[in-house]
């Protein structure tokens, strides 16, 4: 019983900030897409559809947006063969210089082609936040503007360079009119057709209860919140995109279901290059959202997902980020947690050592001296705090499986599980759950760390990790196996007399209260106050030592 006070005391600490955990943007409050959740839920993963075939019934209709006389420059300089062709032919059938304007006169099943060029959408970034237009349909929360579902509508260029809105007038939380909507760059590599913001916009493409959304083979980048985002939307791909210098995210799902995350490219981002927050409800029966073949570097975060449910990252590459990946179960307002039920395997997660919060890096992100705009787009200042040198870190979840990884060359930590109390997270409007002592402890539990490659590369030279795993001692059923070292030595950890084998595992209810003692101040950090920029008791923001 001391125990268990003496953990909740130290963690409390991390209670004095809830306003820093809280998101940079706040959303409106969201549903699982069509009002339902759990492992019945309807939908289905999109399928790609060719881009040069006509409009047809089966494969919906073409339209074409294209730079006129720039289109074709960058064609015959960037193409040849068979695809210059196709493309010349497509740019005689160009009805549309800006993608909004394409996607305002799509119906259902649309598939709109976007020729190579670049596109800035300067009409939709003239629009004003907040747009009178839309009196009522909005809240204004200190900076933050925060519009319900019918100001994004109404609206949709307030905040949101390309906006795919699907549910009708009647805001029924179901798609009616933009609904299996397609966008794909029609060049040969991503960057042929680049989506081009100023960092003015918080959205730079935006869908919503947009089901069946496609989005494939182009760039994006300098949106001030996300660069792609999916909110509320049964049925999403995005494929074959590059994403880079996003205030916070590169591509972002909230409360969306039957996804794919397919050979993307993210980096450059305040937050994460990847982030499937309130991830689908299958409680552990489903994964509803995969990710694979991508490349995400030099983030604050690789990965990261605020109840992360039901997603399977897999074949991925995580590196050079802050940390490489997280889970958790502690930022605030998010349906879904505690979080639970991820599986990461055959992942590479390596290197993560940047640190973004440096003195130096702290005074030219600090907002009081340099406004957003003056900043170097290409430097990332950090939004969210996480522990320098992590490879993967699950901070309160349950049921995640951790398999047939390569975790190596992170300095601090290869692997990190820590207890997350449910007063912390906040996702009770009431606050009765979160201060429920029954829910204190409901983290972590049942988590499987198993044949992970620990400390060495694929070709099997040594690369050590500061510590190969670290746990708090928290939560139950808890348990590491078949795990490897380099030359197959043990791997090492923080706990004394070694880690709870598979399939029993174990757990102490309760955190170790020292342990937990050294991570709760770090929750405090706010990078605009001098003071908790580096809170007292927390080493996460200092770059660990390289190990021998």
């Amino acid at each position: 019983m001391r125990r268990t006070s003496l953990a909740l005391a130290t963690l409390a600490l991390g209670a004095l900030a809830l306003p820093g955990l809280a998101p940079a943007h706040p959303e409106r409050h969201s549903y699982y897409p069509n009002g339902t959740s759990g492992e019945n839920l309807s939908g289905s993963v999109p399928k790609y559809r060719s881009s040069y075939k006509p409009s047809s019934k089966k494969l919906g209709k073409r339209l074409v947006v294209c730079k006129g006389s720039a289109s074709r420059k960058r064609i015959h300089a960037r193409l040849k063969g068979k695809q210059e062709r196709r493309n010349l032919a497509l740019l005689k059938k160009c009805k549309y210089h800006d993608i909004q304007h394409a996607v305002n006169k799509a119906q259902n099943n649309a598939r709109i082609l976007v020729l190579p060029g670049v596109y800035e959408e300067k009409p939709s970034g003239a629009e004003p936040n907040p747009d009178p237009k839309c009196e009522g349909k909005y809240r204004v929360e200190g900076e933050n503007v925060i519009g319900s579902y019918e100001y994004h509508r109404e609206c949709p260029n307030s905040q949101n360079l390309i906006a795919i809105a699907g549910d009708g007038p009647d805001a029924d939380r179901k798609c009616d009119d933009k609904c299996n909507i397609q966008i794909e760059g029609t060049g040969r590599k991503a960057k042929d057709v680049l989506i081009k913001g100023e960092r003015s916009k918080l959205n730079l493409i935006r869908a919503d209860r947009a089901d069946g959304i496609y989005l494939r083979n182009f760039m994006v980048e300098l949106s001030d919140f996300n660069n792609i985002y999916a909110l509320e939307t049964n049925g999403f791909v995005f494929d074959r995109i590059v994403s880079r210098y996003s205030r916070e995210y590169g591509f972002l799902t909230f409360s969306s279901d039957n996804g794919l995350y397919t050979d993307l490219v993210a980096h450059g981002s305040g937050d994460s290059g990847i982030y499937p927050g309130s991830g689908p409800e299958g409680r552990c029966k489903r994964y509803g959202i995969e990710i694979r073949n991508s490349d995400s570097y030099e983030n604050t975060i690789g990965y990261s997902g605020t109840a992360g449910n039901g997603i399977w990252a897999h074949d991925n590459k995580f590196h050079h980020n802050g940390t490489g990946m997280t889970t958790d179960s502690f930022a605030a307002n998010h349906p879904g947690m505690p979080q639970d039920c991820a599986k990461f395997e055959k992942n590479q997660i390596y290197s993560n050592n940047e640190n973004y919060f440096t003195e130096e890096r702290d005074e030219y992100c600090d907002i009081s001296k340099r406004a957003v705009k003056d900043r170097d787009p290409k430097i990332v200042c950090p939004t969210f705090q996480v522990p320098v040198g992590t490879g993967i870190g699950i901070f309160g979840g349950n049921g995640n499986i951790i398999r047939d990884n390569y975790i190596y060359d992170n300095w601090r930590d290869g692997a990190k599980l820590v207890t997350i109390p449910a007063f912390l997270r906040g996702d009770d409007p009431t606050g009765q759950s979160d201060n429920d002592p029954a829910n204190q402890l409901d983290n972590p539990i049942d988590n499987a760390y198993t044949d992970n490659k620990m400390g060495y590369r694929p070709d099997g030279t040594r690369a050590p990790n500061g510590n190969d795993f670290w746990w708090d001692e928290g939560g139950r059923g808890n348990c590491w196996g078949g795990n490897l070292g380099s030359d197959g030595a043990p791997v090492s950890s923080n706990v004394l007399g070694g880690l709870p084998g598979c399939p029993r595992g174990g757990g102490l209810g309760a955190p170790n209260p020292a342990k937990s003692a050294s991570q709760a101040t770090c929750a405090t950090w706010d990078p605009q106050d001098e003071l908790l920029r580096d809170p007292p008791g927390c080493d996460w923001f200092t770059t660990p030592p390289k190990p021998r």
